[in-house]
């Protein structure tokens, strides 16, 4: 084996210690914080809370799916709010007129449509997906107030409603949901030579092209699935609630990034896992819970949340420095 070979292998090697340790230390933060809130209070210890917990972790894991191949490919998507709410809206309209299938298919397609728009525009005109996810979010949030003629549109299906928010023995689709896209995601992020790329392209994009990898269509793609996401959070929103809002999502983009990042997926690309982003997911719903149960509303959850994202970002660089904090 030639020493660059073996330099390889003992670089990946480190990098899956590291991820490994990293997941470890995050589980047990859930452990600690979760016997802490059980402390303070009494509440947080009960199936009617943890059933809520993990329903509010699965809206974020689906959101943050799409988000973390976004990030391994050195984007980001701002934008998956109101995608969300635009794609839910006109579903669920369809829904009531036409039926379930067609309004299912009318909000995937939408979020489908946002999100190669925003990797088309990204890597055409080489605006930051940061700026171009800005514009698309005021878009798709003002889109979805004038389909919606800014009234929730209720949903009344009741196949939509059990596929969608329904359950499964005593287990909530939404978490099903959760669980077998999370599935999916992973073992194409592992597997196949699309996920080999995304991580290439978010490592080195240089590198990446001069190897025969086409970074643009990497881009394009990793964006059109984090609208796909965006669109079936809405649709699991909208069968949970049994109402399409055109504000629903407002903000819940900082809790996805939030997530991602905790999870150990790197800002800066190239490195990341789902199981991490699940693990995020439900760090941040602990805290998010916690944290209401205490009365500490929605402004303190906002700020917990960037004070949480800024220090996994500078931890993160410190470390692509070979240094720690």
């Amino acid at each position: 084996m030639s020493t660059k070979s073996t330099s390889d292998v003992q670089r990946l090697v480190s990098d899956a210690l590291d991820e490994a340790g990293e997941l470890v230390l995050l589980t047990l933060a859930i452990v600690l914080l979760g016997a802490f809130f059980s402390v303070l209070s009494p509440v947080f210890f009960s199936v009617g809370n943890f059933v809520n917990i993990v329903r509010q972790t699965a809206l974020v894991i689906v959101l943050g799916l799409g988000m973390t191949y976004v990030i391994i490919s050195a984007e980001i998507d701002v934008s998956i709010g109101g995608v969300m709410a635009l794609s839910a809206v006109p579903a669920a309209i369809a829904i009531n007129a036409y039926g379930p299938l067609v309004g299912v298919l009318v909000g995937l397609a939408v979020g489908v449509v946002f999100g190669f728009f925003n990797g088309l525009i990204t890597v055409r005109f080489g605006i930051p997906s940061f700026i171009v996810t800005i514009g698309t979010l005021g878009i798709a949030r003002g889109g979805a107030f004038i389909v919606s003629q800014q009234e929730p549109v209720i949903v009344r299906n009741d196949v939509f409603s059990a596929v969608f928010g329904g359950t499964v023995g005593p287990v909530p689709t939404i978490i099903v949901w959760a669980l077998g896209l999370s599935v999916l995601a992973g073992i194409a992020l592992w597997k196949t030579r699309f996920g080999r790329h995304v991580y290439a392209t978010g490592d080195s994009e240089q590198a990446a092209r001069y190897s025969g990898i086409d970074t643009d269509r990497v881009k394009i793609l990793t964006l059109t699935l984090s609208g796909l996401a965006a669109a079936m959070a809405g649709l699991l929103f909208v069968g949970r609630l049994g109402v399409a809002r055109p504000g629903m999502g407002s903000g819940i983009e900082l809790a996805v990034i939030a997530a991602v990042i905790i999870g150990g997926t790197s800002l800066f690309g190239g490195r990341g896992t789902i199981v991490g982003t699940i693990l995020g997911a439900l760090l941040i719903s602990v805290i998010d819970n916690g944290l209401t149960l205490l009365g500490y509303g929605s402004s303190w959850q906002q700020l917990i949340r960037g004070i949480v994202i800024i220090v996994a970002v500078a931890l993160r660089a410190r470390d692509e420095d070979g240094e720690w904090l």
